[in-house]
């Protein structure tokens, strides 16, 4: 859905709202692929060391995956209507998102 202007250049307005519209989709996509390797990083610890630490980073690392997945499920038959409500989940989502990157460095030193 491109637009031209009096210039005859297209005006990508329409595709960027879009893809403003499904950007928490996608970060949150990206925040399953995170949790999916932390959670391999802590069952490969948790298989050496067997303590209630590591057990407890499997536990939250799940649960915090399911609640991802079925955050994105949710978000795939409720996209947001307005451009207000999907900043405020982007905003979110990429302070998760970069939360989540910080602990995975960490996680793998």
């Amino acid at each position: 859905m491109l637009l031209e202007n009096f210039t005859g250049m297209p005006i990508m307005l329409p595709t960027l709202l879009l893809l403003v519209k499904y950007s928490a989709l996608i970060t949150s996509v990206a925040n399953i692929c995170l949790l999916v390797g932390m959670l391999y990083v802590y069952l490969g610890r948790y298989r050496k060391v067997k303590s209630k630490f590591t057990t407890t980073l499997v536990l939250f690392t799940s649960l915090f995956l399911i609640q991802n997945i079925l955050f994105s499920v949710y978000f795939i038959f409720n996209v947001p209507e307005s451009l207000l409500n999907s900043v405020i989940l982007l905003i979110f989502l990429g302070l998760e998102f970069t939360a989540l990157a910080l602990l995975l460095m960490i996680t793998r030193e």
